[in-house]
């Protein structure tokens, strides 16, 4: 009896041995797991993120040529597609043929400006210098008109006097005659005296004579008054002829500032056609689509032949150097969460975890980018958590490059003070490689 219950007994303590060590055990590993739990944030709502680009033409035409395929490799700047050019290099030719066009019009325009320049003042010059000659023929047919005029007068004056006192003497003699002839005929006078009367008669008669041819020239010089009259008239004529050129030359400055508003105008008008041309030269550029950074290509949307539209992705590409893990996560999970803390990423694809620490916290929840946006004004409210875009930057190894942006991720983020001065030199490392403050040509 005492043998069969030593046994019993035995085997009874052994049983309570190992629940109470498996207790012991479950508690432990209990304990462990709450403490993991409390002191990380985790969550599957994760995944490998890049910043994924659209490769597409910014003019429309047909794709002729096609450079590289989806998983290659291309380096900044390498063709990738070729849109059509033939009608673009059309509009190159065109523009170029227009900026000729004008910049022989500006040419013509300036040539035509020099040489008014150069004429112009010459004739005004010459048109100043005809109208001071033109005054001094007039003051010198006026002053030639005066004396004319002035000596005709005294010579008229003198002759009419001398034509007066020829007939006065005339007139003398011819008494003396008839009373010498008297005398002589009565005895009273002598032959001689009657004699030396009729002389003096016949001598007076002549002085007539010739005071009235004098006269007469005196008076027909009054006819040089009249050419002398003329003369300073067409004088006076000429003096407003010179003066009317020479405004009409002053007036050729006039042409002078429409000349130069016409090379203001054939100016803007090359301007304008050198802006066309480079409109052009830019749209012929835009037919080559290269690639902005280094990258692989990751999708092909499009194939030789077809029709693309302005925008349309023919290829998408990304930056394998840049690549991190975005996270979801919940509101209830970012206490303890700072940018700087470390991070444990188990990706999927992947049997080992990488390793990563968070960079930023996101200011905004996901919904609030959300494309319907929720609307509670009705009073019909139920909780949902919210999310907050988390970025972690993972560390490099010798799997980097098999990582492939979309993998799925479950994150544990360690809880901590975190490190603010590696987050902002990690931030400023990710905008160096994605080219932040770079500009594309």
């Amino acid at each position: 009896m005492s043998n069969t219950v030593g046994p019993a007994r035995r085997k009874r303590w052994w049983v309570l041995a190992i629940i109470v060590l498996l207790l012991t055990g479950g508690a432990v590993l209990l304990g462990g797991w709450l403490r993991h739990r409390f002191t990380h944030s985790i969550t599957k709502d994760a995944f490998v993120d890049s910043h994924l680009i659209n490769a597409a033409p910014q003019v429309p035409g047909t794709i002729v040529e096609m450079s590289v395929q989806e998983q290659e490799r291309v380096r900044k700047g390498q063709l990738l597609a070729l849109i059509d050019p033939s009608l673009y290099q059309r509009e190159v030719d065109l523009a170029t043929a227009r900026l000729s066009v004008a910049k022989a019009a500006l040419e013509k325009a300036e040539a035509g400006l020099a040489l008014l320049t150069a004429e112009v003042p010459r004739r005004i010059a010459i048109a100043e210098k005809k109208l001071a000659i033109a005054r001094a023929d007039e003051a010198k047919a006026d002053a030639n008109r005066q004396m004319v005029a002035r000596d005709v007068d005294k010579g008229l004056d003198a002759a009419k006097h001398a034509v007066d006192a020829a007939r006065a003497a005339r007139k003398l003699a011819e008494e003396d005659i008839k009373r010498y002839e008297a005398l002589y005929r009565d005895g009273s006078g002598t032959e001689r005296k009657f004699q030396e009367a009729t002389k003096v008669a016949k001598t007076t008669a002549a002085d007539v004579r010739i005071a009235e041819a004098r006269l007469g020239q005196a008076e027909a010089n009054l006819k040089q008054v009249n050419i002398a009259e003329q003369q300073w008239k067409a004088a006076r004529h000429a003096v407003a002829e010179a003066e009317v050129a020479l405004e009409l030359a002053r007036l050729d400055k006039l042409q002078i500032t429409v000349s130069q508003r016409v090379v203001t105008e054939r100016k803007q008008q090359v301007g304008e056609a050198s802006k066309a041309l480079e409109l052009a030269q830019t749209r012929l550029g835009y037919t080559r689509v290269e690639a902005p950074y280094d990258g692989i290509i990751a999708k092909k949307w499009r194939h030789l032949g077809d029709y693309a539209h302005v925008g349309d992705p023919i290829f998408s590409m990304y930056n394998p150097e840049l690549l991190y893990v975005t996270v979801h996560l919940e509101e209830t999970l970012l206490a303890g969460v700072a940018p700087g803390n470390h991070a444990t990423l188990q990706v999927q694809a992947f049997s080992e975890p990488f390793r990563g620490r968070v960079v930023w916290i996101g200011s905004a929840t996901g919904a609030n980018f959300s494309l319907i946006p929720r609307d509670v004004s009705a009073g019909e409210f139920t909780y949902v958590v919210q999310r907050v875009p988390t970025r972690i930057a993972i560390e490099h190894d010798e799997r980097w490059s098999l990582l492939k942006p979309g993998l799925s991720v479950t994150a544990t983020i360690d809880h901590g003070p975190g490190d603010a001065a590696w987050a902002a030199e990690e931030l400023q490392r990710e905008a160096k490689i994605e080219g932040v403050g770079e500009k594309l040509p």
